[in-house]
């Protein structure tokens, strides 16, 4: 390892070690009026620098607003939830992930990305309609909720008609998930080849940035067949003042396509590069030149491309990357398989390059992976002055962990480990967003189960039933 990767990894590890405070910090403005809730007694992890980790900490929320944190919080009219022994996070975030298949779940166990085009996008896809559109996106955020998810960015390359965003926009909104939707043109395309339906549901449905759902667009690849799709895409985004999120990786560095992008002046901080394996250092400057963000999906990658994540590659150029989960098809969804993949990519790698450099590893520390599990995700998704981290002034999106389960005991004086490493989405028992309660004591509340199960099913019987109509043409 050379030296300037060797001490800029001495400095995350340094920076990672956050301070105990106890005292309590305040926002500037409460919300008032609205009923206020104090998390009470747990293991507050702020995830924000300034406060640090907690060990017997309270989090006192006003409204849908984080108004303090820190320990010995008094408020007499707040309803408690006693967090003694449990684990109090940000809540996750998602910054690149499929919905609509949701309802596709497991169904090419053993596919790589061929398979994955063929049965997902080629043949399943392109019978989709809005309303199974809906029950994906239905789906994908009420289970989103259930693993500690609060934010997800929904990747909606199913467009296959106008009508199909106005399904995926009622999916999620009527899960409950605080969400950006991306729509774009989709991977094989029926009668949408446009993009000018997006303005149509800009106009419609965010007029305003001040709510759960907010707008942005995946744009085609710059790759070799879609690069003149993806420069009309970028254009139109920008038109609209809405953030970019396209697919990179090996496809678009063979082409050296954000080359060519930063060559036309597109490249921007308004701008997530999806799958950031294979670029080159060269290019990894620019998108850092340019204030731009990653989204890494470590299962994904490594399963689609060959390649492994190289987080420290990406840091030494003053890029953090945050998690994304992709799809369902063939992968686990919750951020507690994609944090554990990062890192054993990661890790791996290291390990190997000290191995033949003849020294000691230089590890990624943990907390830098919960770090882009949450903040980094918001700082992303444009989002880190709302959400991200147990801040006072931050929305009150906060999950709470039962750390008593058998397979988290004994917690050996670091709740943060036990519960990112052994810990599981069943172990999630409280998820608020924007100060809702969505979760309680391990139980979703507000949602209709009995209503979800049936739409999936409608949507699963329909698909299946057009997928055997089709096996039928063939013979």
């Amino acid at each position: 390892m050379d030296i300037k990767r060797r001490n800029l990894l001495q400095g995350v590890a340094a920076t990672a070690a956050l301070p105990l405070i106890p005292a309590v910090a305040k926002a500037a403005v409460a919300t008032g009026g609205k009923r206020k809730t104090l998390i009470k007694g747990g293991y507050v992890a702020s995830v924000d620098k300034a406060i640090g980790e907690i060990p017997v900490g309270d989090v006192l929320i006003d409204g849908n607003t984080i108004v303090q944190v820190g320990a010995n919080i008094h408020a007499t009219d707040a309803e408690i939830v006693n967090a003694a022994g449990k684990l109090v996070m940000p809540g996750f975030i998602d910054t690149h992930r499929h919905t609509w298949s949701t309802t596709l779940r497991g169904m090419i166990p053993d596919g790589d990305f061929p398979i994955y085009m063929k049965v997902i996008d080629e043949e399943r896809g392109t019978h989709y309609r809005p309303d199974d559109v809906y029950a994906g996106d239905l789906l994908g955020g009420v289970s989103a909720i259930n693993d500690g998810i609060t934010t997800i960015l929904d990747w909606s390359h199913i467009m296959n008609t106008p009508a199909h965003a106005d399904g995926a926009i009622s999916g999620l909104t009527d899960s409950g998930v605080r969400a950006v939707f991306s729509p774009g043109i989709p991977i094989t395309p029926i009668d949408l080849n446009t993009p000018d339906y997006v303005e149509r549901i800009q106009k419609q449905y965010f007029t305003s940035k001040d709510q759960l759902l907010t707008l942005g667009m995946s744009v085609r690849s710059a790759d070799a067949k879609t690069f003149d799709g993806c420069v009309a895409d970028m254009k139109f985004a920008r038109k609209l003042g809405i953030p970019i999120t396209m697919h990179v990786g090996v496809t678009t560095a063979k082409i050296r396509g954000i080359t060519k992008l930063n060559d036309l002046g597109l490249l921007g901080s308004d701008v997530t590069y999806v799958h950031p394996t294979g670029i080159s250092d060269e290019e990894f400057k620019m998108i850092a030149s340019t204030n731009g963000t990653l989204s890494c999906a470590p299962m994904a990658e490594m399963m689609s491309q060959g390649s492994f994540p190289n987080v420290q590659q990406w840091l030494s150029f003053g890029l953090r990357p945050s998690l994304s989960s992709d799809n369902e098809t063939r992968l686990p969804s919750d951020m507690f398989n994609l944090i554990r993949a990062l890192l054993m990519s990661d890790r791996g790698q290291e390990i190997a390059r000290a191995g033949k450099e003849g020294r000691r590893s230089n590890l990624l520390p943990l907390r830098e992976a919960l770090s882009f599990a949450t903040l980094d995700g918001a700082h992303t998704l444009g989002l880190d002055k709302k959400i991200g981290s147990l801040t006072p002034g931050k929305r009150a999106d906060i999950v709470i962990m039962d750390m008593s389960d058998i397979q988290l005991i004994p917690v050996n004086g670091d709740p943060v480990a036990t519960g990112l490493l052994q810990g599981r989405p069943s172990d999630v028992s409280w998820v608020f967003v924007d100060g809702k309660v969505k979760k309680r004591n391990g139980q979703l509340v507000g949602i209709d189960m009995k209503r979800v199960r049936s739409v999936v099913k409608s949507s699963q019987d329909y698909l299946t039933k057009r997928a055997a109509e089709e096996e039928q043409k063939k013979k």
